[in-house]
């Protein structure tokens, strides 16, 4: 097959030569370029020399020369409106001035008087003259000088005092509009930046907002995981409610040390027989005597989803269920303040024992959305602390 292509190849560039390279003609144009002393293309950069003009002063001669060619067209085309106008005058002028020589030489040769009326009569009126200066000023040349070369002198002395003064009068109105457009522009950049700075003055401070709810909000969740023991438990088949924590604390006495804690526990809670099963009389599994809210969560962390235990709470007059959920932990406080058990927050059943609470939950969950179920109790790992081994015996 590759020697198939090669011979074809072979046979198609011997019938079509290749053609010779097209001969480009001379051209007489050439480029020089001008050297310096040292041999080198000669370079200029402009403002490095002590005679370069300032951008300012090559400005101002641009337009002083637009200035002056636009006052020059305006001049030639006055001057060709006072030249026909002028041309005008010089032949009424003239036909004038051969009427009035007839009539001296009809008077001098008939030698015939008459009247004022009729000598006024025989002249024509004379031309009214424009109120032009320069038309007046010419007019009287030709009239009285009677020499007509001096009126083009005067036309272009006229032409160039002319052109002098357009050519300032232009040139300040293209400063002034130069001047205005700058204003204008400097006005528009002014109100371009005030707007930006605005704008930039929003943003930060809808940045700054949303930092803020940000802050809140991770300051919220972190307080709700380290402090969910003051989260409130709703009813049964409703939704979880989760309140600001200082309304859950509106009202609620904290234990001043945990030696209050223990007085209060062997005063109040020993002859309800709180922590303990009433059926055995003995230390109920789930119940771990006071204990921190870390420690509980250190014992529920090998346990099943599911597992829970009680505690005595360090932070109101009562108790803490620890609960093993998928994701986490969770902590539900138990007032026991006014000698009943119940939940914190509003509308909650209120159990004449602890040990009725945890029964209760056994078969009902504590939140209708969670379905948390107190079914697999988590038992001690140690002995009880020894502020409550002797309760338990005096419990007996």
């Amino acid at each position: 097959m590759r020697e198939e292509q090669v011979r074809r190849w072979k046979v198609w560039d011997n019938s079509n030569p290749p053609k010779p390279p097209h001969s480009l003609k001379a051209s007489k144009k050439r480029v020089e370029f001008l050297m310096d002393i040292r041999g080198e293309p000669w370079t200029w950069v402009m403002g490095e020399h002590s005679d370069d003009k300032s951008i300012e002063e090559i400005m101002e001669q641009e337009a002083r020369e637009a200035a002056r060619r636009l006052a020059e067209k305006e001049a030639q085309s006055l001057r060709k409106t006072m030249e026909a106008e002028l041309t005008e005058l010089l032949e009424l002028n003239k036909k004038q001035r051969e009427e009035i020589e007839v009539a001296e030489q009809k008077l001098d040769a008939e030698d015939i008087y008459c009247s004022a009326d009729e000598l006024k009569s025989w002249a024509r009126p004379q031309p009214t003259i424009a109120p032009n200066s320069f038309k007046r000023d010419a007019l009287q040349e030709i009239s009285f000088n009677k020499q007509p070369h001096k009126v083009s002198q005067r036309v272009a002395l006229w032409e160039k005092r002319l052109m002098e003064e357009r050519t300032s009068e232009i040139y300040q109105k293209i400063q002034k509009k130069k001047l205005d457009a700058a204003k204008e522009a400097e006005e528009a950049e002014n109100k371009q930046e005030h707007f930006w700075r605005e704008q930039e003055r929003k943003a930060k401070e809808a940045e700054t907002q949303m930092r803020e709810i940000a802050r809140r909000a991770r300051e919220e969740h972190r307080r709700s995981m380290q402090d969910s023991d003051f989260l409130q438990v709703p009813q049964i088949n409703q939704a979880p409610l989760l309140p600001p924590r200082k309304d859950v604390n509106a009202g609620i006495a904290k234990p001043p040390s945990k030696e209050a804690i223990v007085e209060w526990f062997r005063s109040s809670q020993v002859n309800k027989k709180a922590g303990l099963d009433v059926n055995s009389n003995s230390v109920a599994p789930w119940f771990h005597g006071l204990i921190t809210r870390q420690e509980a969560e250190t014992l529920l962390q090998a346990q099943p989803a599911g597992s829970f235990l009680v505690r005595v709470s360090e932070r109101i007059w009562g108790y803490a269920i620890s609960y093993k959920d998928v994701d986490r932990c969770k902590h539900y406080l138990i007032d026991a303040s006014n000698g009943h058990y119940q939940f914190l927050g509003t509308n909650q059943i209120s159990h004449n024992t602890l040990g009725d609470l945890i029964k209760y939950h056994g078969a009902r969950p504590i939140t209708a959305v969670g379905g948390e179920l107190l079914g697999r109790p988590c038992h001690r790992m140690k002995p009880l602390p020894p502020a409550f081994q002797g309760l338990t015996i005096r419990a007996r």
